[in-house]
């Protein structure tokens, strides 16, 4: 666990504000802070209780999260607060102090993301910066924060924003302005140094607070995504302001460019400002450093020149009192020193002048040390004596020994110079002291670095030692730090010659003041400018929305209905292009919707009237403009019934239509070659001839009447004078032509489909057979005079009734509600009178589906007694025939045991036994089918399928293997019923019979494959064969008695076409069907159909043995 630092061990306190700017900046921040929670209030936190809990809890977590994973990050060229004795700190990060408001701010909303944030700011304002404006600061971005997350705009930047990384992100680039107008707000100092200070940040205190908020965003992020049910999600999206304004959407755009460019250039003009103002404080101070350090070698080459004149013999030989005379002459003489103290060769004092009561106390150790170098032979020495603290300026020593002609000391002369009072230094302290009017402060200083000279006695005589390091021998300006914390310029110049120095400061406040009076003009310009563009801009677009929203109300009134009133807006730009527009849409939409109106008149006839003369004349008076003065239709004979021989149906509409009727049958002709017809001027164009003394328009516009490619004639309108035909106009003529079309062909198919009605009534009530037609919904349409005089065939005559209330019959019933599937149904059905009817159902289709059907009777009572007569004589002689078969076919199977018969012989015998043997197959068709007939009882077995099916196969399989046919079984996908009950010999027999002919059919290679199914809860066996497939002619017929297809690959196979006629009963007796499907050189799908019937489990019973007599 990273910990850097523990804010619980330090004080806990705030430093209130420094001065009254401060107080300012503070309220208006806790305003604004008021103002977000104000806002949104309609996120309230305490709606529930668990809201409240969790709001509690990230509250209490905001001290744990400051005193785990906080860091210090490396400190470069941070700034200390001015004014203030303090050192800049190093940048400190709290690495999980952003998570609470954080997650309160996607989980509890806006106003509880703020009241977390201004705890979590509480805690760090008191421990940590003890600034007021640090709770302001944190709760202001938690209510920014939760805002942005919980927002419910729809548009793709906020479906972004709601992201909580995405929203951590961009609020770590508002917070870097926020930054930066809390440092200004929140240190003391003038408005230049504060600014300053703003400005000047260093990017790691950013970056130190940004980076908890990237953490927390991240970790949010992750609840977002694994937790949803955590991070509510907004129910409805609601358009953004972007949407519902123009001018918003463009200030929105445009509004951060500018702000961008603004402080852009604000930093800019800052800078170079900053840079100019620096650099004129840099020529200040260098040169008045320049002109100290060019006067202190002068002053001192003059003490060395004056020391050494006045260091001679004279005046060592001078008597004691007459020394001190002497050496107030030479000060008053040069006005360079302001004490002479002459010595001896031994260091004892003859003579002091002003201070005459100098004493060797009164020498510093180095007067001393370079007193005892002189009188061993050095010639001159300088020392420095640095100033009393109380004083500004120090003392130079000059120290000359007076040697004989030998070389050998006599004496040593001491002088002392003031560099405050010496003249040859003021021109280079008057320099200095004018730094001191903008609170500057110059020095000088000696080889030992130690300030000889100071313009203001408070600054302590150690301070040049901050500067040893930043330093050399060349002339430097650089930038530190006072003793108290405030920022200031410092030009150090070397003294050309000497290792001396000149060092001149100055508060960095002046160069900042300085920069601030360059800045302010362009910004203050830089202000306006931006004003003026936004007002600008807001009243142009104002103008332009302003006009949009009048565009926009016309298209309301427009789509309303309401074209009587004209746009509002004039002008030649592209407004006025727009308004223009609208006014041609709104002219041209009047001008359409009144057409239309024709046009649904026009419509509306047609639908509702079949009539052509009601039909079409709605038309004409819709054709007729200011100009036309005649509309004419002329159509074919068809439409109507009750015009004889050729001519043709002319309808007129107009002031002097019939005046033009001659021209009916030219038009007729000549629209028939093309679809539209102008003629602008008929005395230049002859398409169309007139008779002698007959009038004819001066302009004629004739329309071909085609409809679904059936020409039904034309229409056309003649003008009174000539004119020429615009593309709308034509195109309106043509619509009302092909409404005129319409009317026409519904005219020809009324009158076709009255014909062919009175026709088939015709048929119907002449045909003797009762006739009943249905609808869809098998409701009765229409039934014939002979349905109606059957006794006990129609219940209720009514048209309309369903099928179940109009036949008598249960069994007809069920035939007629039954579905029929594209093909007849036939059922005998047996009336109440006991005539029995052959009831054939037939689909009525149109648009390839049933819309109806048919039902045909026909009395067949009379058959059915020729057919039980005959049923009974063939049963009679079929039996009869039994005995006398099988006696032959044992006789003729004998010959050969009688005695050797030749081939002829034997071929004979052969083919006489496979006649018996064919006849012998008939008679017992003809037993079996006799006894399905006669209607004897089904012993009804539980019945197994799949075993039946195996049965059948193995039974036929060598059959199959002697033409190389694949016989297989495809047992059901799903599970059959273990209870099925029916006949299983018959069923046997009826499957026996499919296989069999299949295989018969079905070439040699070939396949048979039978399958068991499900379908509409009956069991299906299904035979399919690749044989040669059945005609289409032949299906309807395939299941009679005795009937035989007429192609010849039929009859290449033997057979007494009882097989499918005996399946069909056995379907018939069980309640079931036997269908085919087929197709020429494709093969056959016969299915047997039966009725699942639950019976109890009783003994299988499986198959019965096939009769093959």
């Amino acid at each position: 666990m990273l910990i850097d630092f523990n804010p619980f061990s330090s004080q806990p306190y705030f430093d209130l504000p420094f001065q009254l700017s401060n107080w300012i900046g503070l309220f208006i921040l806790a305003g604004v802070l008021g103002w977000g929670f104000l806002k949104w209030r309609e996120n309230p936190v305490g709606r529930s209780a668990r809201q409240w809990g969790l709001t509690l809890f990230l509250m209490a977590t905001t001290p744990l999260t400051l005193i785990i994973f906080n860091f210090y990050l490396p400190q470069s060229g941070a700034l200390p607060i001015p004014n203030l004795p303090i050192e800049a700190e190093e940048p400190l990060v709290f690495l999980l102090s952003a998570i609470p408001w954080v997650m309160a701010g996607g989980m509890v909303g806006v106003a509880g993301a703020g009241l977390v944030g201004l705890a979590s700011g509480f805690m760090l304002g008191m421990f940590v910066t003890h600034s007021l404006f640090t709770p302001l600061e944190v709760a202001g971005l938690a209510l920014i924060y939760g805002a942005a997350v919980r927002q419910c705009y729809r548009t793709g930047f906020f479906r972004w924003l709601r992201q909580p990384f995405v929203a951590a992100v961009l609020l770590s680039l508002v917070y870097i302005p926020v930054f930066l107008l809390i440092a200004f707000l929140s240190i003391p100092g003038i408005l230049a140094e504060r600014l300053d200070y703003a400005l000047a940040q260093n990017w790691m205190q950013v970056f130190a607070k940004i980076l908890p908020l990237y953490a927390a965003g991240f970790l949010a992020q992750l609840v977002y995504w694994i937790f949803p049910l955590l991070w509510p999600r907004p129910a409805k999206l609601t358009p953004s302001p972007a949407e519902t304004s123009l001018q918003t959407r463009f200030m929105t755009i445009t509004l951060p460019m500018v702000l961008i460019l603004v402080l852009v250039l604000t930093l800019a003009d800052w800078l170079v400002a900053g840079y100019a103002a620096r650099q004129m404080m840099e020529d200040r101070l260098g040169n008045t450093t320049r002109i100290a350090a060019e006067s202190v070698p002068y002053f001192l080459e003059a003490g060395q020149s004056f020391i050494l004149n006045m260091a001679t013999s004279d005046l060592v030989n001078l008597p004691d009192d007459a020394v001190e005379d002497e050496l107030a002459y030479n000060i008053k003489a040069v006005s360079y020193f302001h004490q002479l103290t002459l010595f001896d060769a031994a260091g004892a004092i003859r003579g002091s002048y002003p201070q005459s009561s100098f004493s060797l106390n009164d020498l510093t150790d180095e007067e001393e040390l370079a007193i005892g170098l002189a009188i061993k032979g050095i010639r001159l020495q300088i020392y420095t004596v640095p100033p009393a603290s109380t004083e500004t300026g120090g003392n130079i020593s000059f120290i000359a020994a007076i040697l004989d002609e030998a070389g050998i000391a006599q004496g040593v002369l001491l002088g002392r110079a003031d560099l405050k009072i010496n003249p040859f230094t003021q021109p280079a302290l008057t320099a200095l002291a004018s730094l001191g009017a903008d609170g500057g402060e110059g020095f000088i200083l000696d080889d030992a670095g130690q300030i000889l000279y100071r313009t203001s006695e408070s600054t302590a005589l150690s301070s040049m030692d901050l500067y040893i390091d930043k330093v050399n021998d060349q002339p430097v300006f650089f930038e530190d730090f006072s003793p108290t914390g405030t920022r200031q310029l410092v030009y150090y110049q070397p003294v050309v010659g000497r290792p001396w120095a000149v060092v001149a400061t100055m508060p960095a406040r002046v160069a900042q003041q300085t920069s601030l009076e360059i800045a302010v003009p362009l910004l203050a310009i830089l202000g306006l400018f931006t004003m003026l563009a936004y007002l600008m801009l807001r009243f142009s677009l104002g103008s332009v929305t302003q006009t949009l929203k009048q565009l926009g109300g016309q298209a309301t009134r427009i789509a309303q209905g309401e074209l009587s009133s004209a746009a509002p807006v004039t002008g030649a730009d592209e407004i006025g292009a727009l308004g223009k527009s609208f006014e041609q849409m709104r002219l041209s939409l009047k001008a359409r919707l009144d057409e239309l109106n024709k046009l649904l008149n026009v419509s509306q006839g047609v639908a509702a009237k079949l009539d052509i003369y009601d039909a079409v004349h709605p038309i004409l008076e819709a054709a007729l403009s200011e100009d036309a003065i005649s509309a004419r239709a002329v159509l074919i004979q068809g439409v109507r019934m009750d015009i004889a021989g050729d001519k043709l149906v002319t309808i007129g509409a107009g002031p002097v239509a019939d005046q033009f009727s001659h021209l009916d049958s030219q038009v007729f002709e000549l629209m028939r070659q093309q679809e539209v017809l102008t003629i602008q001027n008929t005395t230049r164009v002859r398409r169309i001839s007139s008779l002698d003394h007959q009038l004819h328009p001066a302009a004629l516009i004739g329309l071909a009447l085609y409809h679904e490619n059936t020409y039904y004639g034309a229409l056309w309108i003649g003008y009174q004078k000539p004119r020429q035909f615009e593309d709308e106009e034509v195109r309106f003529l043509s619509t009302l032509a092909g409404e005129a079309a319409v009317a026409a062909a519904n005219a020809n198919l009324y009158a076709s489909a009255e014909i062919g009605r009175r026709r088939l009534e015709a048929v119907l009530t002449s045909n003797p057979e009762p006739i009943m037609v249905f609808d869809d919904k098998d409701r009765l349409l229409l039934l014939n005079p002979a349905a109606l005089q059957v006794t006990g065939l129609i219940a209720t005559p009514t048209v309309g009734l369903p099928a179940q209330e109009v036949v008598s019959s249960a069994e007809l019933a069920a035939l007629l509600t039954g579905p029929i599937e594209l093909r007849i149904a036939t059922r005998e059905v047996k009336l109440p009178n006991g005539n029995i009817y052959h009831a054939s159902v037939a689909p009525v289709m149109g648009e390839n589906q049933q819309i109806g059907k048919v039902c045909v009777m026909r009395d067949i009572s009379h058959y059915k007694e020729l057919d039980s007569i005959k049923s009974d004589f063939v049963a009679t002689v079929s039996h009869d025939l039994r005995s006398p078969l099988a006696l032959m076919r044992g006789y003729t199977t004998m010959m050969s045991m009688v005695g050797e018969l030749n081939d002829q012989q034997k071929s004979y015998v052969a083919k006489m036994v496979h006649g018996i043997e064919d006849m012998s197959r008939l008679v017992n068709n003809l037993l079996d089918l006799g006894r399905l007939d006669s209607g004897i009882k089904l012993k009804l077995s539980q019945l197994q399928p799949g075993v039946l099916v195996e049965q059948v196969i193995n039974q036929l399989t060598p059959q199959a293997n002697q033409k190389k046919i694949r016989l297989a079984f495809e047992p059901p996908e799903e599970e059959l019923p273990s209870d099925l009950t029916a006949d299983v010999a018959l069923i046997q027999q009826a499957l026996i019979n499919l296989v069999e002919n299949a295989i018969k059919y079905t070439k040699v290679g070939g396949e048979v494959i039978v399958r068991l199914e499900l379908q509409d809860n009956k069991l299906a066996f299904q035979v399919t064969d690749s044989g040669i497939g059945i005609a289409p002619l032949d299906l309807p017929r395939l299941f009679e008695k005795f009937y035989r297809s007429e192609r010849r690959e039929a009859h290449e196979q033997r057979g007494t076409g009882l097989g499918l006629a005996i399946v069909k009963s056995i379907a018939e007796r069980h309640g079931g069907e036997v269908v085919v499907e087929s197709q020429l050189g494709k093969g056959s799908v016969f299915t047997l159909r039966i009725p699942l019937q639950e019976h109890p489990p009783v003994k299988p019973l499986v198959g019965m043995p096939q009769n093959k007599g």
